[in-house]
């Protein structure tokens, strides 16, 4: 088995977005297509990078007067991602990287926001889910990143300890999820914006392969 410190590794947890899938044009390009359709609103690139890595309905709150507005236009961004869902791309070496993990009997799961209708038209055909040994969404628990809830629920399943523990992501809600539940946090950055606040990270990632360089 290999080592971080003193601690034996034996899971590895993935986010998605942004750290298996590059879905960054998928989901900012359906975002604003929803919102020219339903609220006229033309809104720049840029001014939508909040979104990536939190919930979809925390994400349209912005855009939103009532609970049922978060509803309707959730609903029809769903429908949007779909057109563009065949333009969302695996990162390279992240397949590499899960087999090699699996062929060193290291237990790897998937803690995302998406909930599991977004996982089965968005991540399903990509062919990776008979790797992962867990797989929870945002409908499994009813708190979501950065609370801590959906790690330690997979971490429950899995019968393993947090400080067994590493979990891979993109953003600052990965981070603050990952260390309030007690495991390492390693950074993906090859799908992460540059944010100051990631030099409290445990580990920092090149590329995915690193993961295998980190837990030796």
């Amino acid at each position: 088995k290999f080592k971080v410190g003193a601690n034996m590794i034996k899971t590895v947890l993935f986010d998605v977005d942004g750290t298996i899938l590059d879905t960054e044009f998928v989901m900012i390009k359906s975002l604003q297509k929803t919102l020219k359709e339903e609220k006229n609103l033309d809104v720049p690139e840029e001014n939508l990078e909040y979104i990536l890595g939190i919930p979809g309905k925390k994400a349209i709150e912005r855009y939103s007067s009532s609970g049922e507005e978060v509803d309707k236009l959730h609903a029809c961004w769903s429908e949007h991602v779909k057109q563009y869902s065949h333009l969302a791309t695996l990162f390279p070496q992240v397949e590499e990287a899960l087999t090699k993990l699996k062929e060193n009997e290291i237990q790897i799961g998937i803690v995302t926001s998406k909930t599991n209708e977004e996982m089965e038209n968005e991540f399903e055909h990509f062919g990776l889910s008979k790797l992962f040994d867990i797989s929870v969404t945002a409908s499994d628990t009813t708190k979501h990143k950065p609370n801590p809830e959906p790690i330690l629920y997979a971490l429950n399943k899995l019968g393993s300890l947090p400080e067994e523990t590493i979990y891979i992501g993109d953003s600052i809600y990965d981070m603050h999820s990952s260390q309030s539940a007690g495991a390492k946090f390693a950074l993906a950055k090859w799908g992460a914006k540059e944010n100051p606040l990631f030099s409290s990270a445990d580990i920092r990632l090149e590329t995915p392969l690193e993961i295998l360089q980190h837990l030796k």
